[in-house]
């Protein structure tokens, strides 16, 4: 008796999950959501989400497709039924070069799109439009391993007026403040120099390098302007800067620091450290990786494929940074989210997507590297290619950075011994994050002259950053033009809006 009416009771709480769950999908508009069977502590379990039918999740990412995509997407497809979110992955790929404009026509015209992959531009632009679903309250109910995944930081720049329009990746090193660049590290222990720790050091290095190899381009890329002393962050125009401590918006162009930096761009410039044509147009990594420059703009990332793409026989390299500002700061603590469309009909289930992707290593693991022995495996804590595949026919390695948890993020054996500690202790001595995270700047009042004041850019913005003109006069010039194109105007506006934002976050 106590069997048969286990197996009775079985039959019957199964039938009445599956009638709730689809009354719940009914009643929700076809959203796909669970029932609260199943559920502990706000988060959907997925040993109670078997009965839930299937639905298609259409994805859209930018960039080219996998190769091997369908093989993977069918792996994936018959893990996540096994774990009861039952979904059918569609994947659409859109090259970089339309997807900003392909994107929003997609989301005006009724394409019917799920999950897409947003950066700060866009998520202020879809949120504005009402295009985005507010993921609160899916988050609390299927989104536990996502919560637990995220740090707090990582929240305020997919959050616009108290709501979540995306799920941010877990960034590491978008900490600002430092040059960073990598170098050759045989060509500073030959000239007997010291580790670089300022620039200083740096220049010590150039002066070595030009003058041992006078044929050689010292910087593949000018050094990024740099404001040395108080925090000041990059805004809408290149003509405008925000002040931490001021919380003020500011005339780059008519700070003192600026002239400084023209002066040194223009020294090194004049030095020859910075190529005579800069200007041209030509494959900056092909020259440090070839030996023709000493030393390769960029961050870690940048380091890390300079290391394994530099082809001079007996080169090294090694990693600089150094502080330029009185102390590190993030002006974002991520660039890359993934949102979801507000006229998505399974908006929950999505989340569980998401949230299914970073409850364990294995599935994270699927998601970013493809099938075990296939496409990846792991040997010593790194993922590694499978023995007897040959590299070159691994067809899938898709952009982690989309939905990256440093917690499951891995090096490879490709990788600089040091990258992965050079990466997770890039941001650990930052402190100070940006007031504006998360602030949307509305460029409509003043679209008309953001437009003039980019038409100016293009005339002056590149020669100074790369000390081809001469600053003093340049920077008057571009200052003045600026200004009578409107700038003054376009900062007024930045500052109302700011001001705005600011109180709104006291509140």
């Amino acid at each position: 008796m106590k069997k048969l009416f286990g197996k009775t009771f079985g039959v019957f709480l199964a039938s009445v999950l599956l009638i709730a769950a689809l009354a719940a999908c009914s009643s929700n508009g076809g959203n796909g959501a669970a029932t609260n069977a199943g559920k502990e502590n706000g988060s959907a379990q997925s040993s109670g989400t078997e009965s839930l039918p299937k639905v298609t999740l259409n994805i859209v990412y930018p960039g080219d497709p996998q190769p091997d995509q369908d093989t993977v997407t069918a792996a994936l497809e018959k893990k996540l039924a096994e774990d009861g979110i039952n979904v059918k992955l569609k994947y659409q790929y859109i090259p970089w070069g339309d997807y900003y404009q392909k994107l929003p026509i997609m989301l005006a015209t009724g394409n019917q799109v799920d999950i897409m992959w947003t950066d700060p531009g866009l998520l202020g632009t879809f949120a504005k439009s009402n295009s985005l679903a507010s993921l609160d309250e899916p988050l609390f109910k299927y989104g536990q391993a996502i919560m637990d995944a995220l740090d707090s930081k990582y929240w305020p720049p997919v959050t616009i007026n108290g709501q979540k329009y995306g799920v941010p990746a877990g960034a590491l090193g978008t900490t600002k403040g430092y040059y960073t660049a990598t170098i050759r590290k045989d060509l500073r222990e030959k000239y007997g120099l010291p580790e670089i720790k300022t620039m200083d050091d740096l220049l010590a290095y150039a002066e070595a390098v030009k003058k041992n190899n006078p044929e050689m381009i010292v910087f593949n890329e000018p050094p990024a302007q740099y404001q040395t002393g108080e925090v000041l962050q990059s805004t809408v125009s290149d003509g405008i800067l925000f002040n931490f401590k001021t919380l003020k918006a500011v005339a780059k162009y008519d700070l003192p620091g600026t002239l400084e930096d023209a002066k040194y761009l223009r020294m090194l410039y004049e030095k020859g450290f910075i190529d005579k044509d800069v200007m041209v147009g030509r494959d900056i990594r092909a020259d440090f990786n070839s030996g023709k420059a000493a030393i390769g703009g960029g961050d870690v990332y940048e380091y890390n494929n300079y290391y394994r793409n530099i082809s001079v026989p007996g080169a090294e390299v090694e990693f600089v940074k150094i502080l330029l500002t009185d102390e590190p700061y993030m002006p974002t603590t991520t660039w890359n989210f993934q949102s979801i469309a507000a006229t998505s009909k399974n908006i929950d289930r999505a989340v569980m997507f998401l949230n299914w992707i970073q409850e364990n290593e294995e599935n994270y693991d699927m998601m970013t590297n493809g099938l075990k022995g296939t496409h990846f495996d792991i040997k010593d804590g790194k993922i590694v290619t499978p023995d007897s595949v040959d590299v070159s026919t691994i067809g899938y390695a898709p952009p982690e950075w989309m939905w990256q948890n440093p917690k499951f993020l891995k090096p490879k054996a490709t990788d600089a011994p040091d990258f992965m500690e050079q990466l997770l202790d890039f941001d650990k001595n930052t402190k100070l994050l940006s007031p504006i995270m998360g602030f949307n700047f509305d460029q409509t009042p003043v679209k008309t002259e953001l437009a003039a004041l980019s038409t100016i850019e293009n005339k002056y913005k590149y020669g100074i950053a790369a000390g081809v003109l001469e600053p003093e006069k340049a920077i008057a010039q571009y200052s003045a033009e600026l200004k009578k194109a409107g700038l003054d105007k376009v900062i007024a506006e930045y500052q109302q809006q700011v001001d705005a934002f600011l109180s709104a976050a006291k509140e």
